[in-house]
């Protein structure tokens, strides 16, 4: 069995990875600001299984958050399963967030409702989430939180009306074959969908350009996709000004451009037992300068006109 990796020597070896990061500080303006993104630290103290070494992603992010202090960042961002399981697992992952001198963003993910039942309906208050969807405003900008977790079989506890029509959606999207029909994906309800179009089309009267953060991608086509990717893409289709989606849940990362929007999917920092993914964005009034760390590449993402 590997041994497991101090937090010395991932911190020294995140730090040389560092020195070697590409594009951004050599080529980027001053203009703008900057953000931190991660995704899918899935923590939990427990043995690592395949490819997912649980315990390890404390010293990544306690790492991530070092480097985001060095660094004059707007906010930083979480894209989603913070945990693995298990509502203890809340105690330890949350402790080196504390220790930022930057506000972090919590997006839900699907592993972070894998808690007892009951514990269900206050994971959103636990994470310090005053609203499963929400927005806020930066510069130029209108940042979204959606909560693609809204129409799910794990965010709701057993037996409850929202279970129930998330179970019956499930079945009808598998009896149509749909790709991302599966039981780790969710979908964006109505209600939900009604107000991120209201809120694009106030940001556009303002003059805000819209950046969306979400845990499940809508494209490229993917098994790991919201389940009504359609929907919300018509949507999308419906406001020029959004210029970017940044998700995670696909541990794998995945990017693609879609009528002139960059999607980008994060990978997963609980990946592999060496390695860690992390990136901070530049965000500028034509483009997103992304400079990866770790197993994440750099990008530069240019806003459709």
């Amino acid at each position: 069995m590997k041994p497991r990796l101090s937090r010395r020597r991932f911190l020294g070896s995140t730090a040389a990875a560092l020195a070697g990061a590409p594009f951004l500080a050599r080529g980027a303006s001053r203009d703008g600001f900057e953000i931190g993104l991660v995704a899918d630290a899935q923590f939990a103290d427990v043995e690592a299984k395949g490819t997912r070494h649980y315990r390890a992603s404390l010293a990544r992010l306690e790492a991530a958050v070092e480097h985001c202090n060095g660094r004059d960042l707007a906010f930083c961002v979480h894209l989603g399963d913070l945990i693995d399981r298990d509502w203890t697992s809340f105690d330890a992952i949350t402790r080196p967030l504390a220790r930022s001198r930057h506000r972090w963003h919590q997006v839900l993910g699907n592993h972070d409702f894998d808690v007892a039942d009951e514990k269900k309906p206050a994971v959103p208050q636990r994470l310090g989430i005053a609203a499963r969807w929400t927005a806020f405003d930066h510069g130029a900008f209108r940042f979204v939180i959606l909560d693609t977790n809204d129409v799910s079989t794990y965010a709701h506890p057993a037996g409850s009306p929202a279970r129930a029509e998330a179970e019956r959606e499930l079945a009808r999207l598998q009896s149509a074959k749909v790709r991302q029909a599966k039981p780790w994906n969710g979908g964006v309800g109505a209600e939900q969908r009604a107000w991120f179009d209201r809120t694009c089309t106030e940001a556009r009267a303002a003059g805000r350009k819209v950046v969306v953060l979400a845990h499940h991608p809508v494209y490229p086509e993917n098994d790991h996709n919201v389940w009504n990717a359609d929907e919300v893409l018509a949507l999308l289709d419906r406001h020029p000004h959004v210029v970017a989606w940044f998700n995670g849940h696909n541990h794998a990362g995945a990017f693609g451009i879609r009528s002139g929007v960059p999607f980008v999917t994060l990978r997963g920092m609980v990946e592999t037992p060496d390695t860690s993914a992390f990136a901070v964005a530049r965000v500028l009034s034509d483009r997103i300068l992304l400079t990866g760390h770790g197993r994440e590449p750099s990008r530069e993402l240019l806003f459709r006109s």
